[in-house]
């Protein structure tokens, strides 16, 4: 059985999407059940935490670094971590290692963001459009991954 690991990054205002993309992903494995394709869903609750001589950042982004694909959210504000998580995956995606995807996911509506997250989506739109999408319910963000996650499969097969 093929294991493909996937990482959600995203700040703690987005528990309820993160589980969401768990559950989805439980699903994606009774569908793929017989092709011989697992997906494992790698998030920062679910990883020990305990005392480190590093920082528990750089625990999950050694983590981070050991999966197929990244899938980063934003939604009102840029997450203490989640714009470096993004960054690390996108240099380890370019430079051909393990992570041979990233999306960026941005929640609708955006009127209450904060500043600094406004600038940061600016930014996005323009240097990663191809990898930029946008959703306003867990129902979108379900089809948006299953969408996003079967084309991957489908590309690397």
């Amino acid at each position: 059985m093929e294991t493909k690991k996937i990482f959600i990054a995203s700040s703690s205002e987005m528990r309820k999407e993160r589980l969401e993309i768990i559950d989805l992903l439980v699903d994606l494995n009774d569908e793929y059940e017989d092709s011989g394709i697992k997906f494992e869903s790698v998030v920062w609750e679910f990883m020990d935490s305990s005392m480190r001589e590093t920082r528990k950042e750089d625990d999950y982004l050694r983590e981070m670094v050991k999966c197929q694909i990244c899938i980063v959210m934003f939604w009102r504000t840029l997450g203490e971590y989640t714009v470096e998580e993004f960054e690390v995956a996108i240099k380890e995606m370019q430079a051909n290692k393990e992570i041979k995807a990233v999306y960026l996911l941005f929640k609708e509506p955006d009127n209450e963001i904060s500043f600094e997250l406004s600038q940061y989506k600016a930014v996005c739109k323009t240097t990663y459009q191809n990898i930029t999408y946008y959703f306003d319910s867990v129902t979108k963000l379900r089809s948006l991954i299953t969408n996003l996650i079967t084309s991957f499969d489908t590309l690397t097969r």
